[in-house]
């Protein structure tokens, strides 16, 4: 037990921290703005440009995870993450603030991928899903800290001292995962970086990712950029309500993201030892998207809190990284994690933009926000899209062979 939380809980305390951190602008971004003369338009290319380079780190630190370990590998670009927290809190201009946020949105772009890596090597399969599932409840969390916990820090510090307590914490982190989390379970040798690169593109082709990835990037990327954009103007939009009964929501929905997580996890687990996880997670997709449906054709008064079910059920998606990781050898699991996990965060950029450009089609009577329909309809074109990625599965019930 004591070796499980050895390896589980810095992992989990620095997913929490990160997610945190992703998250902290809806707050910290008016302060920002005031005090450096931001636009709205300054701002958004602060939050994106965050996860552009948090995207384009995946494929390139799944190689280095694979020949250092994932515990040295996020230690290090944990103190390239304290660095951009740093240099983000003394910045005094726009250009300074996107080198910092560069800077934080590389440095995090393992907290996720790394513990996926390093449970596969301590955890059985059995337990590996409610493992991955603690640790999303841990990220869940970091959502809620980075809302109205987060609000009251900056009314007590400011936003420059909230990011240098934050270049703080994450240095204690980095320290944490290098030397509280067991290294004996690393490799000694490891293959040469042309022999990973070859062996990546082996990951890229196999049969085995491409099952599954369909799935996994329309529901979990699906319901994440939603969750993450775009319910708050629905229910501003289109159930009509305040900014605080809307907030209200957001939260439960927030509360619900992270029991799905745990409870995905716990079931998934369990189902493991049957050979039945695949099931827990295409029924729990199925789920997300009869929710979705309900969203779509009920009144907004009755469809307002579906939102909660919403972040339960699409949560699900979540188990399809153990569930691919499974089919290829240990030593291939930070490549199949970061592979995935970067068609996931692709895909989440094409939803969130899509989103927004069908919402377009379809303004609002007054001119301000998107129409009923408009959501209604691009809401429908993910439907469809879910409906398409099952294909690979029916098709092809048996998983097929991964690379050798």
């Amino acid at each position: 037990m004591l070796i499980a939380l050895r390896v589980f809980l810095p992992f989990a305390l620095t997913y929490l921290l990160a997610y945190t951190l992703r998250v902290i602008n809806a707050v910290a971004g008016e302060p920002i703005s005031a005090d450096l003369g931001l636009s709205a338009a300054d701002l958004g290319f602060l939050t994106s440009v965050y996860l552009a380079a948090f995207a384009l780190c995946q494929l390139p630190f799944g190689l280095l995870m694979d020949r250092y370990g994932p515990r040295r590998v996020e230690a290090a670009l944990l103190v390239i993450a304290a660095i951009g927290c740093g240099g983000f809190a003394l910045a005094s201009s726009f250009a300074e603030l996107t080198i910092g946020r560069v800077l934080m949105g590389a440095g995090a772009s393992v907290c996720l991928m790394a513990p996926f890596t390093a449970y596969r090597k301590w955890f059985s399969a059995e337990r590996l899903p409610l493992a991955i599932g603690l640790l999303m409840m841990f990220g869940g969390a970091g959502s809620v800290l980075g809302g109205g916990p987060a609000e009251a820090l900056l009314g007590v510090m400011g936003w420059r001292g909230v990011f240098g307590l934050g270049a703080v914490l994450t240095l204690a982190c980095a320290v944490s995962i290098l030397f509280v989390v067991p290294s004996k379970r690393e490799a000694k040798e490891s293959p040469g970086f042309a022999t990973l690169t070859r062996e990546l593109g082996a990951v890229l082709k196999s049969r085995a990712l491409w099952w599954i990835a369909p799935m996994a990037a329309t529901v979990h990327a699906g319901f994440l950029s939603i969750l993450g954009l775009w319910t708050g103007p629905w229910l501003r939009d289109v159930a009509g309500l305040s900014a605080d009964a809307a907030a209200f929501w957001l939260s439960m929905s927030a509360l619900g993201l992270m029991f799905g997580f745990f409870a995905f996890g716990v079931i998934a687990s369990r189902a493991e030892r049957a050979g039945k996880s695949l099931h827990v997670c295409v029924i729990g997709s199925l789920f997300y998207a009869a929710v979705t449906v309900l969203i779509v054709v009920l009144p907004p008064s009755l469809a307002t809190p579906l939102w909660v079910p919403f972040a339960i059920f699409g949560s699900s998606g979540i188990l399809a990284y153990a569930i691919t990781t499974k089919h290829f050898r240990e030593e291939h699991a930070g490549r199949v994690n970061t592979t995935l996990n970067f068609l996931v965060f692709f895909f989440a950029f094409l939803v969130q933009w899509g989103f927004g450009v069908i919402l377009g089609f379809f303004p609002a009577a007054g001119g301000e926000g998107a129409s009923p329909l408009g959501f209604q309809v691009a809401l429908c074109v993910l439907l469809v899209l879910q409906g398409l990625s099952y294909l690979p599965l029916f098709l092809r019930p048996a998983v097929p062979p991964a690379v050798d």
